[in-house]
């Protein structure tokens, strides 16, 4: 099963009180609809979670290890209905693992590579 998130307003809600981030064009549908992206989008963190999903079943613990590093861009918004899936682009110990979440259209909204510390789990 490839790791995925739906978006939904009431988890961008839940983010922006854990986080503190009340940006209106996150939380605020009527502010939102008057900008570029026509309505509310996800906090960045929201459509990661595929990733870390997927790096957390390979590895077989709930937390990644130290020295886990990650590169990454965003390409475009996560709305409110998004379904987020990671799609592993190339996987090898020297250049890490390359991926892109896309959306239900198959439109990339984060590239990056993830690399697991030396010796994996520890």
């Amino acid at each position: 099963m490839t790791p995925s998130i739906t978006v939904s307003q009431a988890m961008i809600d839940a983010y922006a009180a854990i986080s503190g981030d009340f940006n209106p064009v996150h939380v605020d549908p009527e502010f939102a609809a008057g900008t570029p992206f026509g309505q509310t989008i996800a906090h960045g963190c929201i459509p990661m979670e595929p990733i870390f999903q997927l790096v957390q079943g390979r590895l077989g613990v709930a937390v990644l290890p130290q020295g886990t590093g990650m590169t990454l861009r965003y390409l475009r918004p996560c709305h409110p209905g998004d379904t987020i899936e990671i799609v592993v682009k190339a996987d090898g110990p020297e250049e890490g693992m390359a991926f892109q979440c896309v959306n239900q259209r198959g439109e990339a909204v984060i590239e990056g590579v993830v690399r697991l510390a030396q010796g994996g789990a520890g």
